[in-house]
This record gives structure tokens, sequence and C-alpha cells, in this order.
């Protein structure tokens, strides 16, 4: 069984470059491989790698061995079965190189005890070795497999510096310089998060109908259209179908539902208007996964899929969002949510280390929190209470949820903020005596937790939450003194109605 793994792994690395430099990456070496021919041929490889512009192919390969002496008959058919192999999924081939590494380091482990067995019966090379000699050679044998095995986490400072002393002395154009990837047309939330990081686990929560997936689903497809990269978008909630209409009619200014119901070829204006839509959605469509996950789709099964498809891109950079936390199947059943959230947390937090990717998951919050967030009693009441809002400790089954994420955000009605701009939409419209105003809520977007922040000054996002159209679009900060009774909020109100008339989202 060794054999035929060594055969598959060696196979799979000769006929692709970016899966061998991620492989030794991971602290492959040729010692790893027991069978000598194929550590030979492995360690040519290598070599070769290191010449510039190189080809390295099966031809190479051995006339490389011929030029050396090294092609002997032995190594020849070995070259003959690796060449017939059929070449495994990139995540079967990642596996597969871990079990070799915990293959070397048992055997080294077995090599070792019965070095120890015979300096403890009086026999072998170190018989005659004093004990804190023979002792100490031990240790630092076992110090040395150690380094082995964590190679890949184990790495001097010095190398990260370097890193950040280039990306500090790069050229700009004198924009602002991001930690992440970039979310445009969100500016002021990538301000906040200076972009979307990699390695880091994001959290979103908020009440029904505060549009989660919406925002979400928009995020997904900002990072794919502006960084040309896989996103993968797991929902447990939606169709494919759904959401792609939800895409699409926040371009268009459409109800999904009416996208998929009633625009037809012979109402000739809409038409062209989604037909033009559809074509500015190559941009991010092409990159953006939706998968409708089931019970199967646990986490050890979704990094296996990212791993096929950062493979099949030749990249190193993803992302994946997750609809939502409470549904994410895990392999052990837990008899309480609680036990369950917990769980599924952790696991994403190591999920985005491990691909040091960012990774977004949505959360529900439980009754208490969606009461906080229903319509106060007072309005005057409730404008003075900066607290009075739900957090990621009122997420279902979340309480030690806000500990593993490097990001909290959650989404909350602004009531006031609501109804100043209902107010403002209403008096223009019995000015121009036009249809019913649009349904807009005001939706604040707090980043109540936000590792390595830059300290901006407000950490509350504001957006205008087009209902119908499912679209989010960003209208201002949202300030500590809005909260207090001397804030002229219908002031406000007018500057974001004047926000949007700029965007051109409804004409008076």
């Amino acid at each position: 069984m060794s054999k035929e793994i060594e055969t598959r792994v060696l196979s799979a690395l000769i006929r692709d470059r970016y899966m061998l430099t991620r492989a030794m990456g991971d602290g492959l070496s040729p010692d790893t491989f027991a069978e000598n021919d194929y550590r030979l041929i492995f360690k040519t490889v290598l070599d070769m790698t290191r010449v510039p512009d190189q080809v390295v192919d099966w031809i190479t390969i051995e006339n490389t061995l011929r030029r050396a002496g090294l092609l002997t008959p032995e190594a020849g058919q070995a070259l003959a079965v690796l060449k017939a192999e059929e070449r495994p999924e990139a995540d079967q081939v990642m596996a597969y190189i871990e079990i070799l590494k915990d293959q070397k380091m048992k055997n080294s482990l077995l090599k070792l005890s019965q070095v120890i067995g015979d300096y403890a019966t009086g026999t072998g090379q170190h018989k005659d070795e004093d004990f804190l000699g023979f002792s100490s050679r031990i240790v630092q044998t076992l110090v040395d497999l150690q380094k082995q095995k964590a190679r890949r986490r184990l790495n001097p400072i010095k190398d990260t510096i370097s890193a950040i002393q280039e990306w500090t002395n790069r050229q700009t154009n004198g924009d602002r310089k991001l930690l992440g990837f970039c979310i445009s047309p969100h500016e002021r939330l990538q301000q906040v998060l200076s972009g979307i990081r990699k390695g880091f686990y994001y959290g979103l929560a908020g009440p029904p109908r505060r549009g989660k997936t919406t925002l979400a689903l928009d995020l997904a497809s900002r990072l794919a259209e502006n960084n040309r990269f896989p996103v993968l978008f797991y929902t447990w909630e939606q169709t494919r179908r759904t959401l792609a209409a939800r895409l699409l009619g926040r371009e268009c200014f459409i109800n999904p539902v009416r996208l998929l119901t009633e625009v037809h070829p012979g109402q000739k204006q809409r038409h062209a208007l989604v037909s033009k839509v559809i074509e500015r959605s190559i941009a991010y469509s092409k990159d953006l996964y939706i998968i409708e996950a089931g019970r199967k789709d646990t986490i050890e099964r979704i990094k296996a899929q990212a791993y096929n498809i950062m493979h099949e891109y030749r990249t190193d950079n993803i992302a994946l969002f997750f609809d939502y936390l409470q549904k994410i199947p895990l392999d052990k059943q837990y008899e309480d949510i609680r036990g369950r959230v917990n769980e599924a947390s952790a696991q994403l937090a190591d999920l985005s280390l491990e691909l040091e990717c960012p990774v977004f998951a949505i959360s529900a919050l439980d009754k208490e929190g969606c009461k906080l967030d229903e319509k106060p009693p007072s309005y005057d009441e409730y404008a003075t209470t900066l607290y009075s809002r739900p957090t990621m400790h009122n997420c279902v089954g979340g309480g030690d949820l806000e500990y593993d994420l490097d990001v909290a955000m959650v989404l909350s009605k602004d009531w006031i903020a609501t109804k100043n701009l209902l107010d403002r939409l209403t008096v223009e419209d019995r000015e121009s005596q036009t249809a019913d105003p649009p349904q807009i809520d005001i939706v604040n977007l707090h980043v109540d937790k936000n590792r390595d922040s830059a300290g901006e000054q407000s950490l509350t996002v504001q957006y205008a939450f087009f209902i119908n159209i499912n679209k989010f679009v960003e209208v201002g900060f949202k300030m500590e003194e809005e909260y207090t009774k001397d804030f002229k909020g219908f002031a406000k109100a007018e500057d974001v109605f004047g926000t949007l008339l700029d965007t051109g989202m409804f004409r008076i």
C-alpha cells in the first residue's frame, strides 16, 4: 500500500509544477519516499526545477538521469510505472502526502527504538558510549524529527519581516494601502477592515429580513470580480437559481421573483436591460461558485473541493462563504445546538488558517437577539440608546462564537434613520406626484470585533437596503453622536437621499 501511495504522489508531482511547489512548502523531501528509485527520481526533479526555464517532463527526466549515469534498469522501470499511473485529484495527493510524512516519522521512530534497545542490552554500535552522550544524541534526533514534522509552521520571523519590508516599500499611486483583497464598491467597509484578509474568519449575523445572505453574496461577487480568484458560496438555504437571480436583480433594479417569472422578450426595454446586466455579470460569474450544499458537505469535504479548485486555477487564493453556520453538517453528532455551533466554528477557524484564505460564516440570531432588533416602543427613547441592539452573543448556540472570529459583524435595522428617510421620500413624492416610495431600510453593519484594527473613527457602516430588489448601497458611517437627542436626523436623511440620487437608484 505504501508503494502504491508513493507512486500516485510522485506521478502527480512530476506532471504538475504547481502541486510540486505546494508539496515542498508542506515539508515534502526526497527522504519521504521509502523506495530508493522514487527517492532518486524525486531528487532529480527537484534539482531540475532549480534550473531557470528548465522543462520537466518524462523525456527530460530520463535524459538527466542518463547524463548523470543514474539511469539503471530499475530506475527506468520505475519511470515507466510512474508514467503509466493515472493522475489523482489534488485533494487526494495532499492527503497521500500527509500519509507518507506520518509513515516516515513512524519508521524513523521504529529505527530509533531499535537503537535504544540495542544500547540497553549492551549490543549495537553505541554499546560502549557513555549514557549522557548517548541520551543527548537520542534527544537531538527526536527534536530533528519534530522539526521535520512541523517544518511548515516553524519558520523564522526574519522571512516575514522581509516580506513586510517589501510590501511597505512597494510603489503606489497614492491610494490607501489595503492589507487584504478589494471589495469595491463597499468602500467604507473596505476602509474599516482594510480589505478582506487572508487567513481571517469573518462572522455575519443578524435577524431575519435584514439581508444577511444578500450582503454576503454581494461581497462574494465583489471579491471574485475585483481579484479574479475562485470564490465558493455554500448555501443550505437557497437554490443556485434564486441566488443568481438576486445577483442580476441588484444590477437591473428588478425584484428577483419578477426577474424569474415576468421578464420576457416581449418587454423589449426591460429585456434589453436584463441582457446587458447578464453580459456585465461575466466579470464575476466565471469565478463565483454557488453550491447547493447538503448533509454530506462536511467541512472536510469542502476543504477537499477547495484544494481541487485552487489546483485547477493554479492559485493559492480562494474565499469560502457559508450560509449558514448552524446548518453545516458535522462528522460527530452533538446533543445540543451550542456544541454543534462551537465545533463548526472551531473547524472554520482552522480552515481559514490551513488554506490561508478568508472564510465567511452567516449566523442566525436567537429570539432574544431578534427582539432587540424589533421596532422600539418609543423612537425618542431608542434614539439615545447606543447598545440596544443584537450582538454576536445573541447568535443561535453561539455563546463562544465571537472568540473564534477574527471579524464579527452584526446587521440591525436603524429605525430612526429609516423613518427619517421615509419622511424625506414622502415629501418628494407629494411634490412630484409620483407612485409610492420604494421599500428601503437603513441597516447598520456593526463591526463589533476587528482583529488588527487600524482604529477607525467609526466601526458602523450604514447601508440603504432596497428590499424589493435585494440591493445594498453604502450611504455613510453611523457616528456615536447620532444617538443623542440633539442630533438632527432629518439633515442626515437629506444627505442619504442625495447619495441615493447620485447612484441612480431612483429618479424623481
